[in-house]
């Protein structure tokens, strides 16, 4: 990546993504610290116990979310976007999305929100919805797709490569 301009944006990312990685595991020891502390008569709720770990779980593969965009980031900013560990830090994160999908089924199943559960609700406060695990179901989707994407460039790139 040689033009000054796209090393700039690229840098602005990296540090955007470490202060947003730094955010994620102050807020989620946080809250996982706090919900301990003013819950200790439920500590011993196996619900309490599970909803701790389901969010612990999740922070945890967002928090790796960004941590392989970053070495995407750096890739590109040092090698170019066509190298095999683009595509294996983009089967990762699709993993994540996957694994943040079914903590947030896990979450709808034993803590008995499907009983709950609205498509999409319009009322005077706003419009609501319980579909989120649906946003990180089709955006791990979307990730295989481009992981595919570029597993294909990094071949046909590798065999140009050898024929000059």
């Amino acid at each position: 990546m040689k033009d000054k301009k796209y090393k700039t944006i690229t840098n602005f990312l990296i540090i955007t993504l470490n202060i947003l990685m730094a955010i994620g595991v102050i807020a989620g020891v946080g809250i996982i610290i706090s919900a301990v502390i003013s819950g200790v008569s439920k500590v011993n709720n196996s619900n309490f116990t599970l909803n701790c770990i389901i969010f612990f779980v999740g922070t945890a593969s967002l928090i790796y979310i960004l941590y392989n965009l970053k070495k995407i980031l750096k890739s590109v900013l040092n090698n170019g976007p066509f190298t095999m560990s683009n595509v294996k830090c983009l089967n990762k994160i699709s993993i994540c999305c996957f694994i943040i999908t079914i903590c947030y089924l896990i979450n709808f199943i034993c803590n008995n929100l499907i009983t709950k559960f609205s498509f999409i609700e319009i009322d005077q406060t706003g419009i609501h919805t319980d579909t989120e695990f649906l946003i990180f179901f089709f955006a791990g989707l979307i990730v295989v797709v481009l992981a595919q994407v570029y597993k294909q460039a990094v071949e046909v790139k590798e065999e140009n490569d050898f024929t000059i």
